[in-house]
C-alpha cells in the first residue's frame, strides 16, 4: 500500500514541478499561438461575411 502512496505523491510532484516549471510556460505560449491564429483565419473572415450579409 506504500508503494502505492508513493507513486502517487511522485506523480503529483512531477506534476506540481511542470506546472512551476518551463514546461507549463512552454504549452501556454503555443497555446496562445494557436489560438490567436484560429481568431484571425476563423473569426475575422467570418465577422467580415457577417458585414456584407447584413448590408446585402
Amino acid at each position: 500500500m506504500k508503494n502505492g502512496q508513493a507513486a502517487a505523491k511522485q506523480e503529483t510532484n512531477k506534476l506540481l514541478a511542470f506546472l512551476d516549471g518551463e514546461g507549463f510556460e512552454c504549452v501556454h505560449k503555443q497555446m496562445i499561438a494557436c489560438l490567436q491564429t484560429l481568431m484571425v483565419y476563423g473569426c475575422i473572415p467570418f465577422f467580415i461575411y457577417v458585414l456584407i450579409s447584413f448590408f446585402n
